[in-house]
């Protein structure tokens, strides 16, 4: 049996304790480091008995090593960016309690966490979350760094635009398309195309806010 590929969790917060336990069931995977560009003083300490490292000293592990992103909010890009500045690559971590169709697509970098389940001719962009129990339709498209809050439902046929934030528990009927950048709140029930950069909240969801940039 092949060793489990070491892995660098992007992030030291709760959220990247929560990937780690995720990443613990998923014997191809195991992580060796956690990386920080936020706070350096987080590097002083190790986080659940694993470094810390900044992100100027990640570069040595590039070649040796995959990453994931374990930052909930859509402005993760940014760190993102930054490890793929160094040479990483990014793995793709799905819980062995996910169903993902075999006729679905996950891009890299993208957390499937327990519970979730995937339809058919689904694809799911690179770097996106779809936490705990999240549940997303066939033919249905989610573009890059979205996250997809626990209890989330996305019905088939369904698009969702780059770095769109959907809240726990928020419903999204089939067939529609929520622009790029959007925040639906926890809760909403989402009943017709959402704009770019807009809010939503309430059952049916209305704007009610514009200008923003995900969450």
């Amino acid at each position: 049996m092949s060793r489990p590929q070491p892995l660098v969790v992007l992030g030291s917060r709760i959220f990247a304790e929560e990937v780690t336990d995720l990443v613990d069931d998923c014997p191809e995977y195991e992580v060796a480091a956690f990386g920080e560009n936020w706070e350096r003083a987080r590097c002083a300490e190790p986080l659940l008995g694993r470094p810390v490292i900044w992100i100027d000293d990640l570069a040595p592990l590039a070649a040796t090593h995959l990453a994931v992103c374990a930052i909930g909010t859509t402005h993760r890009v940014g760190f993102i960016e930054q490890a793929e500045k160094l040479g990483f690559r990014f793995a793709t971590i799905r819980h062995p309690t996910a169903r993902v169709s075999r006729t679905s697509m996950l891009g890299p970098g993208t957390i499937v966490s327990a519970g979730v389940m995937v339809a058919a001719h689904t694809r799911i962009g690179r770097h996106v979350i779809v936490n705990r129990g999240g549940l997303i339709g066939h033919h249905t498209t989610v573009g890059d760094c979205v996250t997809i809050s626990p209890g989330a439902n996305i019905a088939g046929r369904v698009i969702i635009g780059d770095r769109t934030y959907v809240g726990m528990g928020a419903i999204v009927l089939d067939s529609l398309t929520v622009g790029r950048g959007a925040v639906i709140a926890a809760g909403s029930v989402v009943t017709r195309d959402v704009p770019d950069h807009v809010q939503v909240m309430g059952a049916p969801a209305r704007v009610t806010r514009e200008r923003v940039e995900g969450r």
